[in-house]
């Protein structure tokens, strides 16, 4: 009948509309021609922002805004490729967004277009020597002036109120960085997303060690490795070459507010933390206190998907909620709008868990008023027979390895950029003789580390320069071992970025080796275990375990590395222990979940449930999908509150919905009474062939394909 029908409606509607079919058949090819080519973390941003802003582009967006290409000149005379998105109706003068970057400013058009159809100008340019601008591309090193002549030009325009918000992800976010250290009057808040501050701790070297693929791959891809000889020529950290590419030196110059972004398994995870915290509370009175910092299981490019590395974590880890936080706080600060940003929470972060389990703790927001959370240092110390435990060792014997530079261990996850990131299984190089493996009991209750992680380790070599790596990872019952975390030390450098000290060989040094910072549940029946090196390659520089400097270098050595395990040298990884909720009543069971008990594939439906706690304490929830995914916990609401999710289904099938709630301590109710739903049956002859008439034409009876699909 539903089919007849339809049949029925579509003749009528073709007879009475046959003349508006060329109108929508080019309307259709005009949204073909504006597909633009996006890559990388400018992809994932874009759809981000399409999703998030929740406007849609038109075939024909400039039937809605405006389009035109400046050349802005910078102090220098170097003039800059712009161009200018305004409403197409815009009256008053009003706040508007600046995009800069170096991978073509086209790329991100989409952006332009639909911050111009809500109503905000917006200016996105191609960074110097990049795209359309003249000049050279000296790699940031100029944004600390390109950026405050950009937002002078933009105050002067008709247009602008003279408050400008920025936003951007990646170099964007860098550039973002860097201008704000010059403190310029227009610039009034940021949106700045997996980047650094400092371009030489993040990007370039850590713990002294040469980023080698993070830095050669990108420097290709900008076709600017002429900078490379400039780069190694300055390996130890001096305020007279990076201060133009740091704010590290002039944090009090930062005025604004900001939202920090990042993910655990960014390559730039350390530098969005150091940014909060310069900005929440090293710099001047406009920036002070007025940062938010957002941290979640990602890797650089994975905000907006659940498949982080080898895992794939629940629906809630996506990020959509960031664009309504950044709508927040620009309307607050170029429009003088009262709102709810000051409301959303200082720092919202991921507690990472196990994600083949749906009862594990962990896979959850959670919210602090500043980073990092209040934790106890607990030291895991390392013994000779592998174990990794809480126990001071003894007369523990040492440990030595040889560690070739021309057979480096292989990188393999991570927080890497262009090599595989996020969380890979580690066992294939755990058997190597110059990996030390040292593994934790098997865990008969959960435990979590969030916050900063160091090793400490009491270490020798026959060299007089050698790396030191550490890794963590979590031991799944299967065997495998996904990593967490990892950091190195180039030995010259132990006592500080700024300078070289030779090791004498035989002599023991005690030394930390940061391990950047992370939020993490290893679940029951898990295990802790940690790696000890010396390369991790592509990602590092091999050392070549001589005393040349990188440039200089012509031969290797093969480095015998001792690593001290007795009481005396108890080498350890410190980890930021998090207690257990105290013991509490579990929430009541939830209501059943409701909503659509039939379904089509490919489309998004939301259900409700909810439930009580009879302590009166706050809840989440989380919806079992009966497709062997899950929304992961949604929360915490106020008892009984009702609590929506949403969820598409990609293959036919009869499913089993169900929800189970947990408190504020952890403690986990039974499981809700199921909800069955399934596809439709099958549409018959007559429902396929209308269905493949009404292909010809998808955007002239959306609402008759809903009927059928």
């Amino acid at each position: 009948m539903k089919e007849l029908l339809a049949v029925g409606v579509l003749v009528v509607l073709l007879l009475s509309a046959f003349s508006t079919t060329c109108i929508f058949a080019r309307t259709e090819n005009i949204a073909d021609d504006e597909m633009y080519a996006f890559h990388g973390s400018m992809d994932q941003f874009v759809s981000l922002m399409k999703e998030g802003l929740k406007v849609s582009l038109p075939g024909d967006p400039e039937a809605q805004c405006t389009k035109k290409t400046y050349m802005v000149p910078m102090r220098d005379g170097v003039r800059l490729a712009t161009d200018v998105y305004l409403p197409l109706l815009h009256g008053s003068p009003h706040g508007s967004v600046l995009l800069q970057t170096p991978y073509g400013k086209n790329d991100i058009a989409v952006v332009g277009y639909l911050f111009a159809i809500l109503g905000w100008p917006t200016v996105i340019q191609d960074m110097r020597g990049r795209g359309c601008s003249e000049g050279n591309n000296t790699v940031f090193r100029n944004s600390h002036t390109d950026g405050p002549d950009t937002l002078k030009w933009i105050a002067n325009q008709s247009w602008s109120n003279g408050k400008v918000a920025t936003v951007g992800p990646s170099a964007l976010g860098i550039c973002q960085y860097l201008m704000a250290g010059a403190n310029p009057p227009e610039l009034a808040c940021q949106g700045i997303m997996v980047a650094s501050p400092n371009i030489y701790k993040h990007a370039i070297y850590q713990g002294g060690e040469f980023k080698k693929e993070l830095v050669e791959i990108w420097l290709k891809s900008q076709n600017a490795l002429y900078v490379l000889p400039e780069i190694f020529a300055n390996e130890n950290y001096s305020l007279s070459f990076w201060t133009n590419v740091s704010l590290d030196d002039n944090w009090q110059d930062v005025n604004v507010p900001a939202i920090h972004m990042g993910g655990w398994y960014d390559a730039f995870l350390q530098g969005i933390v150091d940014g909060y915290d310069g900005y929440q509370h090293h710099s001047g009175a406009g920036a002070l206190g007025k940062s938010k910092l957002v941290m979640g299981p990602w890797t650089h490019e994975g905000y907006i998907t659940t498949k982080q590395g080898e895992l794939t974590y629940p629906e809630n880890s996506l990020c959509w909620f960031m664009v309504d936080v950044f709508l927040d706080m620009i309307k607050q600060y170029t429009m003088d709008e009262t709102n709810a940003f000051d409301s959303w929470p200082t720092v919202s972060y991921y507690v990472m868990g196990d994600v083949s389990d749906i009862d594990a703790p962990g896979n959850e927001w959670r919210y602090a008023n500043d980073w990092p959370i209040p934790a106890t240092n607990a030291s895991w110390y390392f013994h000779e027979n592998g174990d990794l435990s809480k126990t001071l060792p003894e007369n523990d014997v040492p440990i030595t390895y040889a560690y070739d530079p021309t057979n480096p261990v292989p990188n393999l996850g991570g927080q890497n950029l262009n090599l595989q990131p996020g969380p890979h299984d580690q066992t294939s190089v755990e058997s190597r003789d110059d990996v030390i493996v040292f593994t934790g009991p098997i865990l008969t209750e959960p435990y979590e580390a969030t916050g900063p992680i160091k090793a400490h380790l009491f270490v020798s070599s026959d060299c007089l320069d050698t790396d030191f790596t550490v890794k963590l990872t979590d031991v799944y019952p299967d065997g495998r071992s996904m990593v967490i975390t990892d950091g190195i030390l180039r030995m010259r450098n132990r006592n500080g970025p700024d300078h070289w000290v030779w090791m004498q060989p035989g002599e023991i040094y005690g030394i930390d080796i940061n391990m950047l910072t992370t939020s993490y549940i290893w679940n029951t029946g898990h295990g802790i275990r940690v790696e000890v090196s010396s390369s991790n390659y592509p990602r590092f520089l091999a050392n070549p375990n001589t005393p040349d400097p990188i440039t200089k270098n012509t031969t290797y050595l093969v480095a015998h590395n001792t690593l001290y395990l007795d009481s005396n040298h108890p080498s350890c990884i410190i980890l930021p222990e998090i207690a257990p909720g105290s013991p509490s009543t579990p929430p009541d069971k939830p209501s059943k979940p409701s909503g659509s008990k039939h379904i089509k594939i490919n489309k998004s439906y939301s259900f409700t449930s909810a439930a009580t706690d009879p302590d009166g304490d706050k809840v989440s929830l989380n919806f079992d999908w009966g497709d062997g995914t899950w929304s992961g916990w949604l929360g915490p609401y106020k008892s009984g509150e009702t609590v929506k999710a949403r969820h598409t289904w990609e293959e036919k099938g009869t499913y089993t919905v169900r929800a189970k709630a947990k408190d504020i301590n952890g403690t986990q109710s039974e499981w809700s009474d199921p909800m069955v739903i399934s596809m439709p049956k099958d549409r018959g002859m007559l429902g396929s062939m209308l269905l493949k008439l009404l292909e010809r034409f998808p955007r002239l009876f959306p609402f008759l394909r809903n009927m059928l699909i």
